[in-house]
C-alpha cells in the first residue's frame, strides 16, 4: 500500500534502517570524500574542485558529483530475521550437485575453489554469499542531454535459484551519477561498499 507522501514514507522506513548515506565525489571519479578524506575541498590527484562556485544569494556548498550508498548489512540482516527466509539461507549448503551438471553457482569450480581455500568461512553455511552487477543507462532518453546513472545491484546467492533472481531479494547498493560512466575507476566508488563487506 502506497504512503499518501513521501515523508509518510520516509516515516515508515526509517525503523528499519534502510535510508542512504550522500558520499561526495570527484567528479573524474578519483576519489570519495569519504573517511579520512571527508573535509578535503579539492581532488588529492587531479586537483578539481569539490563544489561548485556559489552564486547569487546561494549559501550552501553544492558538490559537483554525489553518489548515493545503501548501506548493506540492514537488509541482509533482514533475510535472517524473517522466518520465511532464514531458512532459504543455506540452500546453497543442503543443494546435492549432479556430476556434470551446473545448475547453481554452488556447483561451479570458482565456488568449489574459493571453498579450498577459505575453509573457515565455508564452514558456516550462514556465511552470506554474494555478486555484484552494474549497468549504466540514461534516466532521460537518448535524446536528452548526455547524462549516465550506474546502479550496483547485489545478489545473494545464499538463496535457492527461485528466489535470488527476483527483484525482492536483488539489494541495489549504490547509484553512481555522473555525465559518463566511472569506467576503471569504478573500483573508488565502491570503497564505501568494500569497507562496508569488510
Amino acid at each position: 500500500m502506497l504512503k499518501e507522501n513521501f515523508y509518510a514514507a520516509k516515516s515508515m522506513m526509517k525503523p528499519f534502517g534502510l535510508g542512504y548515506q550522500k558520499i561526495n565525489i570527484c567528479p573524474n571519479f578519483c576519489m570519495l570524500y569519504y573517511l579520512k578524506n571527508a573535509e578535503l575541498t579539492e581532488c588529492m590527484t587531479c586537483g578539481h574542485s569539490r563544489y561548485k562556485p556559489r552564486t547569487g544569494r546561494v549559501k550552501t556548498l553544492m558538490a559537483y558529483k554525489k553518489l548515493r550508498y545503501f548501506p548493506i548489512t540492514p537488509r541482509l540482516q533482514m533475510l535472517f530475521m524473517s522466518p520465511r527466509t532464514a531458512e532459504h539461507m543455506t540452500w546453497h549448503q543442503s543443494h546435492h550437485a549432479v556430476d556434470g551438471v551446473m545448475v547453481y553457482p554452488s556447483d561451479g569450480e570458482a565456488w568449489k575453489h574459493f571453498n579450498s581455500v577459505h575453509p573457515h568461512f565455508s564452514a558456516e553455511s550462514r556465511n552470506v554469499r554474494l555478486g555484484l552487477c552494474t549497468d549504466g543507462f540514461n534516466p532521460f532518453g537518448s535524446f536528452a542531454a548526455p547524462y549516465s546513472c550506474w546502479p550496483v545491484i547485489i545478489t545473494v546467492y545464499n538463496l535457492p535459484p527461485g528466489m535470488c533472481m527476483r527483484p525482492e531479494f536483488m539489494f541495489l547498493s549504490m547509484v553512481i551519477p555522473g555525465s559518463s560512466s566511472p569506467g576503471q575507476n569504478i573500483d573508488v566508488c565502491l570503497r564505501s561498499l568494500i569497507d562496508e563487506l569488510t
